[in-house]
């Protein structure tokens, strides 16, 4: 178990020995005596199978670029990129997150196999820009602002199904119109004309 795949406490240490942890197997290979386990792996791999897109998780900001933030929630570590901070330009991103600062932000997309996690608090702004005005109102607002979010793509899905509905409808209608102009039977012409 390398010392980089012990998750939290920096590595190994003798307060480790009698706990048991998850692990998941990296490399086994009997012919050479060699196994290789992850404890970072098995735990990611254990919190990835409860996210869900779309809900909202507590984070800590670990480390601020030029194209966004990452956040470590539940174990993991998520990208807030800088175009899912907030509907306004974000000019200065070092005056508005800052490493180790506790945010809340929704899961917008995740890879599973390959450990990924998209975030934004964007979604969670209940007017736009209030993520650069006011932070702090953006994640005592962010469950019930998450909710309304949800709410709004969930009738915009209803309204594109039911225009595709109509859609489809009317092209029937203009079927039957048109098998009527073609059908041979209403023909006024005769047989074999």
């Amino acid at each position: 178990l390398p010392g980089s795949h012990i998750m939290g406490s920096g590595g190994a240490s003798e307060a480790m020995i009698g706990k048991k942890i998850p692990l998941k197997f990296l490399e086994v290979n009997q012919e050479a005596n060699k196994l290789v386990v992850s404890n970072r792996r098995a735990v990611i791999e254990h919190s990835m199978a409860s996210i869900k897109r779309g809900d909202v998780y507590d984070g800590t900001v670990t480390a601020v670029k030029p194209y966004g933030a990452f956040v470590e929630i539940m174990g993991m570590s998520g990208l807030l990129h800088i175009s899912q901070i907030s509907y306004d330009r974000v000019e200065d991103l070092d005056a508005t997150l800052a490493c180790g600062m506790a945010i809340k932000c929704m899961v917008i997309d995740h890879d599973k196999a390959a450990g990924r996690i998209a975030l934004s608090t964007k979604t969670l702004e209940p007017e736009p820009g209030d993520m650069l005005r006011d932070p702090n109102r953006v994640f005592s607002l962010a469950e019930e602002t998450a909710a309304k979010y949800h709410a709004r793509v969930e009738a915009e899905k209803i309204a594109r199904e039911q225009a595709a509905k109509e859609m489809v409808l009317g092209l029937g209608d203009s079927l039957d119109s048109l098998e009527s102009v073609l059908d041979p039977s209403d023909s006024q012409l005769g047989p074999g004309s």
